[in-house]
């Protein structure tokens, strides 16, 4: 999810994250993760926190897949 930057400040994320947990099938789910470059205090503010084990955690990274 990203915000655009002239609507920024207007509460779009938090409200986006909120429709988000509420989802009816999204309830339930055990683990979310997400990936975010800036945000962090914004997620926090959901309970996100950092990984307890980020030993566990393996990436597989194509930058280029989309340069065709």
């Amino acid at each position: 999810m990203f915000i655009i930057e002239s609507h920024r400040g207007r509460g779009l994320a938090k409200f986006l994250m909120e429709c988000i947990f509420r989802h009816p099938e999204l309830q339930g789910l055990r683990r979310w993760t997400l990936l975010t470059r800036d945000a962090h205090g914004l997620y926090a503010q959901f309970g996100f926190r950092p990984l307890a084990h980020p030993e566990r955690f393996m990436e597989l990274h194509n930058p280029d897949v989309y340069k065709n």
